[in-house]
This record gives C-alpha cells, structure tokens and sequence, in this order.
C-alpha cells in the first residue's frame, strides 16, 4: 500500500505496478461517483456551473453518477493515446502502453485522494460552490501534470521538456474534457 503514495517507488518498479493501473482507474471514478456525486444527487443539489449537455441541471448528477466510470475509462485511454503519439522510443506497443496507462492511472489517482477528503467536507458543510471547489481542484491538476512529467521522464528517461510538453497537453484534454462532462 506504501507504494501508492510513493511516486518515485511507483514509477521506479513500473513492472510491478502495471497490474495496479485499473484498479487506480475503477478506485477513482466509482470513488468520486459513490462519495461525491451520488451525495450531490441525493441533496438535490444543482451543479454551480451551468451544464453545457442539453440535460437540465436538476437531474445532472443522476446521469453524472451513470456515466461517470465510463468517461473516466475513456479520459485514461485517451490521455494515454496522446501521450504515445508524442513520447519516442522503441519497444513492443502493449509494453508502452501499459507503462504509459500506469503513469497516467497513478497521475489520476493520487491527487484526487486530496480532492476526495476537500469536496466530501465542502458537500457536508454547505459549502460546495465554485469558489471553495476551484483552489484544490486546480492545485490536482497541476500535481498531476507533476506526476505525468516525473513518471514519463523517471519510466521512459524522456526529457524532461518533453514530459512537461505531454504533461501539459494531459492536463489541457482533462481540463477540457471536465469542463464539458463534469460539474
């Protein structure tokens, strides 16, 4: 268990830890459909952003909660898509990839755990609210751009210009993404 809050033992025995990356994944999008969304639904809260999908705002997080998990699968893949179109290097594909899904799985994963305990408090107390919400979140995605970059240049020896560019890149397609799924 140590080893997840661990990145350079994480990213240091990549081997051992590929097994670990959809495990990350199901943790972290049942979790933050379990434990924010489904408390969202159930208060009748409305999301403090409009929604831009042509769903009303009051039945949001019901559908939210449906397809939480799938979106969240899709955003791993597709990060870890872009991320292999940009890193060079030779090797079998299903060998990177697996690495790079880990990475991307493990960038996901730990900083939410922050935003997990954040929003959980901001639900129970009354203050959820873009304003409250925003320094965290922010301050997540920024981490996880850190571990993107440190796990593609400790795994993969990428430069570290390189690893910022596609941590940078993942981190705009999330931001992206969110904005337009998530509230």
């Amino acid at each position: 268990m140590s080893i997840l809050f661990n990145p350079r033992r994480f990213f240091s025995e990549i081997g051992k830890t590929l097994q670990l990356a959809p495990m990350l994944v199901v943790i972290r999008w049942v979790g933050t459909a379990s434990f924010i969304t489904l408390p969202l639904w159930l208060f009748r809260m409305e999301p403090f952003v409009k929604p831009w999908l042509p769903i009303p705002a009051e039945g949001y997080y019901f559908w939210q909660l449906i397809f939480l998990l799938p979106y969240g699968i899709v955003l791993t893949l597709l990060l870890s898509g872009s991320s292999l179109l940009i890193l060079r290097g030779g090797g079998r594909f299903g060998t990177r990839f697996r690495a790079v899904f880990a990475i991307i799985s493990y960038g996901l994963f730990l900083p939410w755990i922050f935003c997990l305990a954040w929003d959980l408090f901001l639900i129970f107390s009354g203050h959820w609210t873009l304003a409250w919400a925003m320094p965290i979140h922010t301050t997540a995605v920024v981490a996880e751009g850190f571990l993107y970059a440190y796990g593609f240049h400790r795994v993969f020896g990428t430069s570290w210009g390189r690893a910022a560019l596609i941590a940078t890149l993942n981190s705009l397609i999330f931001i992206g993404l969110s904005a337009l799924i998530v509230r």
